[in-house]
C-alpha cells in the first residue's frame, strides 16, 4: 500500500515538472536590479509532493526493515512451532512408553494378588497341617501312656514266670527230700498251693494284658478316625471362612479331639451390644452351614469380655459382664440355628472375663479377651 502511494507521489510530480516551462510573468518582480518572482501555486504543490514522497520512501524504508524483522521472527515462530511438534511427538513416545509400562504394572500387580491369595491358602493348609501333627503327636503322648500300662503288665506276667519257675525249682527239691523228712511234706504241699495260686495270678495277669491291647488298639482306631473327621470339617470352616481368617477376625483350630472357631467380639457386636451385626450374622451362618453335617458332634458356644466393668445405661440391661458374655452366646447359637445346626446339640454360656487368653493390661490384650468361641467335639 505504502508502495503505491509513493509511485502516485512520483507521477504526480513528473506531471507537474512537464507543466514546469508555463510561468506566471504576474508574479515576477524587479527590486533593485535584481528579479524576483513568487513561487506558484505548482511550485509549491510540487514541492509538497516532494516533501511527502520523501517521508513517504522513508517511512516505506521503516516497514521494509520491520518487514523483515517480522519475517525473521515469524521463520523463529516456525522453528520453534517445529522444536515444540517435535518435543510432543517424543512427549507423546514416552506416554506411550509409561502407558505399556503401567500395563505391565498392572498385570505385576495381579500376578502379586494372585500369588498373595496362593500364599494365603497355601498358609492356611500349612495352619491345618499343624493342627493334624499336634493332634497327632497328642494321639502318641496318649498311646505311649497306654503302652506304659502295657510294660507295667508285661512285667508283673514276667516277674509271676520267673516265680514259677523258682516254686517248680523249690516243690523239686522239696520232692527229692519228702522220703526222708516228714516235715517236708508239708512244705511240698504249701510249696505246691503257692505254684498253684502263681499260675492263678499268671493266666490272670496274661488276661489283662491281651484285654489292654484290645484297649490299645480300639484307642487307636477311635482316635484317628475322630481326628479324620474334625479336620475335614477344620477344612470345610476355613474354606468358608477365608475372607475373616485372612482378616485376623476368626481363628480355627484343631487340637486334642476339640476344633475351636474363635470369632473376634469387634466382627461380631457393637460396643456393650448383645445384638450380632450384619456380618457376624452371616459367619456364624456359615459355621452353622458346615457343622450341620456333623450331628454326631455337640456344639458349644461361649461368650467372653475383658475385664473392665459395664457402665453408664448399659447396667441397667447388664448388670455384669457375665449377663452381657450369656447374652451374646445365646444370640451367637441362633445365628448357628439359621446356618442348619440343630438345636438339639448346642448349648451356650457366658464367662465375662473368667478365662483371659491375654493379658488385660493393655488394650490388644483386652480387644483379644472380648470374643465369641464354638467348640466342636465328640458327644460323650
Amino acid at each position: 500500500m505504502h508502495s503505491a502511494k509513493i509511485a502516485v507521489l512520483a507521477v504526480s510530480l513528473l506531471a507537474m515538472a512537464g507543466n514546469a516551462g508555463a510561468l506566471d510573468l504576474s508574479s515576477i518582480c524587479c527590486d533593485g536590479g535584481y528579479e524576483y518572482r513568487h513561487p506558484s501555486s505548482w511550485e509549491i504543490e510540487q514541492q509538497r509532493l516532494r516533501d511527502a514522497l520523501a517521508a513517504a520512501q522513508k517511512e516505506n524504508g521503516v516497514l521494509s526493515s520491520r518487514t523483515g524483522d517480522l519475517e525473521r521472527q515469524l521463520a523463529d515462530r516456525n522453528r520453534e512451532l517445529a522444536s515444540a511438534q517435535s518435543s510432543a511427538t517424543d512427549l507423546q513416545r514416552q506416554l506411550a512408553d509409561r502407558d505399556q509400562q503401567l500395563a505391565a504394572l498392572r498385570t505385576s500387580s495381579a500376578d502379586a494378588s494372585q500369588l498373595a491369595s496362593q500364599l494365603s491358602v497355601a498358609n492356611s493348609e500349612k495352619d491345618v497341617l499343624a493342627a493334624s501333627l499336634a493332634a497327632s503327636q497328642a494321639q502318641v503322648v496318649a498311646l505311649k501312656a497306654g503302652s506304659g500300662d502295657k510294660d507295667k503288665l508285661a512285667a508283673a506276667l514276667a516277674a509271676a514266670h520267673q516265680r514259677n519257675r523258682e516254686l517248680e525249682l523249690q516243690l523239686a527239691a522239696a520232692g527229692s527230700q519228702a522220703s526222708s523228712v516228714q516235715a517236708g511234706m508239708s512244705d511240698k504241699d504249701k510249696l505246691a498251693a503257692e505254684l498253684v495260686a502263681s499260675n492263678d495270678r499268671t493266666v490272670k495277669l496274661e488276661k489283662q494284658l491281651a484285654d489292654r491291647d484290645k484297649e490299645l488298639a480300639a484307642l487307636r482306631g477311635e482316635l484317628s478316625a475322630e481326628m479324620a473327621k474334625l479336620t475335614v470339617a477344620q477344612r470345610g470352616l476355613i474354606r468358608a471362612l477365608r475372607p475373616e481368617i485372612e482378616q485376623g477376625n476368626i481363628t480355627v483350630d484343631l487340637n486334642n479331639e476339640r476344633l475351636r472357631i474363635n470369632l473376634a467380639s469387634s466382627m461380631l457386636f457393637g460396643s456393650g451390644e448383645d445384638q450380632l451385626k450384619p456380618a457376624g450374622v452371616d459367619a456364624l451362618k456359615r459355621v452353622g452351614a458346615v457343622l450341620k453335617d456333623y450331628p454326631e458332634y455337640k456344639v458349644i458356644v461361649d461368650g467372653h469380655t475383658d475385664n473392665r466393668p459395664i457402665r453408664s445405661t448399659l447396667k441397667k440391661r447388664f448388670p455384669t459382664n457375665k449377663e452381657l458374655s450369656t447374652a451374646r452366646a445365646a444370640n451367637g447359637v441362633t445365628a448357628l440355628e439359621a446356618g442348619g445346626i440343630s438345636a438339639d446339640y448346642i448349648t451356650s454360656a457366658g464367662y465375662a472375663d473368667t478365662k483371659p487368653v491375654a493379658p488385660n493390661t493393655t488394650n490388644e490384650g483386652r480387644q483379644k479377651n472380648r470374643r465369641v468361641e464354638v467348640s466342636v467335639t465328640p458327644k460323650s
